[in-house]
């Protein structure tokens, strides 16, 4: 019955998820503060709530124990220490797995009991709870906490009252009868605050014989000490009516601080009353009906032109102005749809500082993490699929790039290594780039280390410069490391990563410098579901090619053309650029070989770049990718298709694919 909600719940425990990971480690490098105790306190609450409201009892039980540990934190009776933030993240990585459980339907997998006897241990009341007296409980001090509890309470309409019970001093299990009274006022309405602690009852039962609840609920005062007083064992109860005023014992501090947190409550109910929830699929849906209509106006604006050349009249003049007056609309459209798509790349990169963090402590290395342009967006399904990618990077970086502290030391380094990622805007794309100021890469490294795994020839190690070298990192089962790392993977990682971007169509490059470090540039287009591309003709046949992957485009004449070991090449600028004539790529004749001068688009993967010989330019256009479908498949060298404005169909070029087969 509560499945409709649990997508929506999926949602808000990964939101408490990445506020926990951030507030421990603030912890953990800042030390203890109210609001970051408090911030991680509220967030426990919360998921303890929400997961009890969903039934799942596993997360209920540890987010319970975690906000008890929590709460002697707040009352300064711990404090934060290195075991007990271990202790946390141990937590947290347990929360993680059981929602790993809750996705896949299956709340048998994780086993929480070790975590929590631990969060149990770590929680041992502490011993001033064991002799207290009735008059020491008359006006607790309170919590800023409970005492927005108490105000909240009596805004939906709950009457709040302290209930004093008393049991006979002939109870054989004092603690487990004052539970029992505990559990029934929790189904009567709701418990705010106990003396002693609810938690601390077991340890303390054979002293204690009276607790103290603070009760907000629905009856009346006589009514609810009729209800107490009927339960077993109990011989005396004494309910006091509560008023805000009363229940406010905070100091000048406490109050500035609860103005602060209202107006942040505030600030916060207004932004949530202006925003809904839209599944990813209506979005995509949206974008694909955006996508039609981009195709629509493409055929609209065609016809106005060929109907211009016939006539001259009115009706061309307004089919011109209706043309004009839909291209606003739909580029709004698309804009619009394209912006609620879109996410801050802050959500990726939250995830990267407790990583960093563990890593850091398992490698034995001191490393400060950077992260900038948090509030750069991209699309929600690239933010995706770039996530592995830069994850492995990072890893690279930090087992790979960056020395221990003590050879740092010997090089003349700061002891402490600096990993920085940022994002940012570029050109109509969005660039990520991670860098550190390691050891660098050695090019000559590399080509012995290409040599001995059969990657390169020797003869083409000759003939490699440095940056080419460097670049060897991206060959399928290229490794310089010495050993076997689980951190950074097995010598099979850095193609992925390249093929991996390249699917998406995004470029990645690599700027280093022999023990200064290196720069990973990743370069990717806004969205995957409208791109600018390239119209090129091969005979009679139009082709696509993205313009996320061209570098320039050149006009030559046959005698430019030189040829090196079979292949025809053109000398620009210095570089050597192979030619590949796309007719030949696709089983098309040359007929733009009789021509005086041939055009040449100049595309780019990484280090390599092609010069693709085409017959005719015919102009950049706005193209909405669509899938070749299942009954065609995967075709080689092709990413997919777009409809024209002539209502043919267009395959778009697969770059990559093309410069992976030379």
């Amino acid at each position: 019955m509560l499945s409709e909600y649990k997508e929506v719940f999926l949602e808000e425990l990964e939101e408490q998820l990445q506020l926990m990971d951030d507030v421990i480690l603030q912890l953990e490098q800042e030390g203890e503060t109210e609001s970051v105790v408090q911030s991680l306190f509220r967030a426990a609450h919360t998921l303890k709530g929400s997961s009890a409201a969903m039934g799942y009892e596993e997360m209920k039980q540890l987010t319970h124990e975690m906000e008890h540990l929590l709460d002697q934190v707040r009352s300064k009776e711990l404090s934060i220490t290195g075991l007990l933030i271990d202790l946390l993240f141990q937590s947290l990585d347990c929360l993680k797995e059981l929602k790993k459980d809750i996705i896949r339907d299956d709340a048998s997998v994780t086993d929480i009991s070790g975590c929590v006897r631990d969060l149990q241990a770590f929680a041992e009341p502490p011993k001033e709870w064991v002799h207290h007296e009735i008059e020491d409980l008359t006006k607790p001090e309170l919590s800023l906490d409970t005492t927005l509890k108490i105000r909240e309470a009596e805004e939906h309409g709950f009457i709040v009252s302290w209930i004093t019970v008393l049991i006979s001093p002939e109870c054989f299990i004092k603690g487990a009868r004052l539970y029992m009274i505990y559990t029934n006022l929790c189904e009567w309405g709701d418990v705010l605050y106990s003396v002693p602690d609810i938690e601390g009852m077991e340890e303390q039962e054979d002293s204690m014989f009276e607790i103290r609840f603070l009760y907000a609920g629905t009856q009346s005062s006589q009514e609810l000490h009729d209800l107490v007083a009927a339960l077993s064992e109990v011989i005396g109860v004494k309910v006091e009516s509560l008023s805000t005023e009363m229940a406010v014992s905070i100091n000048k501090e406490n109050e500035k601080q609860e103005r602060i947190v209202n107006e942040d409550h505030t600030h916060k109910a207004k932004s949530k009353a202006q925003s809904i929830r839209v599944s990813v699929e209506r979005l995509d849906h949206l974008m694909n009906l955006v996508g039609e209509l981009v195709i629509d106006h493409t055929r609209i604006h065609q016809v106005e032109r060929s109907q211009r050349g016939r006539f001259t009249d009115d009706s061309v003049n307004d089919l011109s102005q209706i043309s004009d007056h839909l291209s606003r609309i739909i580029s709004e459209l698309q804009e619009s749809v394209m912006k609620a798509r879109m996410l801050p790349i802050e959500q990726l990169f939250n995830r990267f500082p407790r990583m960093i963090r563990d890593l850091t402590r398992d490698l034995g290395k001191d490393i400060e993490l950077i992260i900038g342009g948090k509030e750069t967006e991209l699309d929600r399904t690239l933010i995706e699929e770039i996530a592995d990618p830069l994850i492995h990077l990072i890893r690279n970086a930090v087992d790979h790039g960056i020395e221990l502290p003590e050879k740092r030391e010997m090089s003349g380094k700061p002891r402490k290594g600096t990993l920085s990622i940022r994002a940012a805007h570029e050109d109509n794309q969005v660039v990520i780039y991670v860098e550190d100021n390691g050891a660098g890469i050695d090019p000559d490294k590399m080509r012995d280390s290409a040599l001995s795994k059969g990657i390169i020839s020797p003869e083409e190690a000759v003939l490699l410069n440095d940056r080419e070298a460097i670049h060897l990192i991206f060959r399928p089962g290229f490794s310089t490391a010495s050993r076997v790392s689980d951190v950074s993977g097995r010598g099979v990682g850095m193609d992925i990563v390249r093929s991996h971007i390249e699917k998406i169509n995004g470029l990645i490059d690599i700027e280093t410098g022999l023990g200064q470090g290196t720069c990973f540039k990743i370069r990717l287009p806004l969205t995957l579901a409208i791109i600018i591309g390239l119209l090129v003709k091969l005979n009679d046949q139009t082709f696509i090619i993205p313009m996320s992957n061209i570098a320039e485009i050149v006009r030559i004449t046959h005698d430019d053309i030189e040829t090196v070991r079979g292949q025809q090449v053109i000398l620009l600028r210095n570089q050597i650029i192979p030619i590949v004539w796309l007719h030949d790529h696709f089983n098309m004749p040359r007929r733009g070989q009789k021509k005086s001068h041939i055009q040449l688009v100049i595309v780019g993967s990484a280090e390599k770049r092609l010069a693709l010989a085409v017959d005719e330019l015919i102009g950049n256009q706005e193209i909405v990718i669509k899938s070749l479908g299942p009954y065609v498949g995967k075709v080689d060298s092709v990413a997919g298709s777009t409809i024209l404005g002539d209502g043919k169909v267009a395959l778009i070029v697969e770059v990559s694919g093309i410069i992976n087969q030379r």
